[in-house]
């Protein structure tokens, strides 16, 4: 029987965030349900066994990944919106940091979209909450953009829907050397999706 390759890791990197990137990767590679607590293990040069002494099952290792995401997603794009200073601003700056944030965090944002799944009723119930957070912010958003009279919008919350599905849509399918830049990527799919909104970066 051939020995189990062992992965390295560079030993300046925390075992914890060691063990987190390794995670990502292989929940996108290959799944959660697919990835084996010894290939984890191996990922990072660790015998299973002390695995556990870094994380609290699988399971809540997907959790800690999702959710963690989520909140760094929110955090970042609260603090973007609030320093814009009208309606119209607030909507791009919301738009403008989802489209972003996916763009750079790809593999996180699929293994978000697409295992949720696997989570328990506790874990999927706090991720559903973070994500209902995520998407009352573009409500309301809209919803001030509406009442200046800057946009017109049949329905805010379905607009809301569509908002939050191109920002999470960029991860499946941008890449850094892809015919436009970031920036390009962005304006365009801005302009697509406000076009009566002053696009000028702030």
């Amino acid at each position: 029987m051939a020995a189990t390759t062992r992965g390295s890791r560079d030993s300046t990197v925390p075992t914890a965030v060691a063990i987190r990137s390794a995670a990502v990767e292989l929940f996108h590679r290959q799944g959660f349900e697919a990835t084996s607590q010894r290939q984890l293990a191996d990922a990072v040069g660790l015998q299973v066994a002390s695995l556990y002494n870094h994380i609290k099952s699988k399971e809540q290792l997907l959790a800690t990944i999702m959710t963690e995401v989520m909140q760094q997603l929110i955090s970042v794009t609260e603090r973007r919106v609030a320093a814009a200073a009208t309606p119209q601003e607030r909507l791009l700056a919301f738009m403008r940091e989802g489209i972003r944030f996916h763009a750079e965090h790809r593999l996180e944002a699929l293994v978000g979209n697409t295992e949720l799944r696997s989570l328990s009723d506790e874990n999927r119930a706090r991720v559903i909450e973070l994500r209902d957070r995520y998407e009352r912010m573009l409500e309301s958003a809209l919803q001030e953009c509406v009442n200046a009279g800057t946009i017109s919008v049949p329905d805010v919350k379905m607009a809301a829907y569509a908002g939050v599905a191109i920002c999470v849509h960029v991860a499946s399918w941008y890449r850094e050397d892809g015919r436009l830049p970031l920036d390009e990527v962005i304006d365009s799919l801005l302009a697509a999706y406000a076009p009566t909104a002053n696009l000028e970066k702030k």
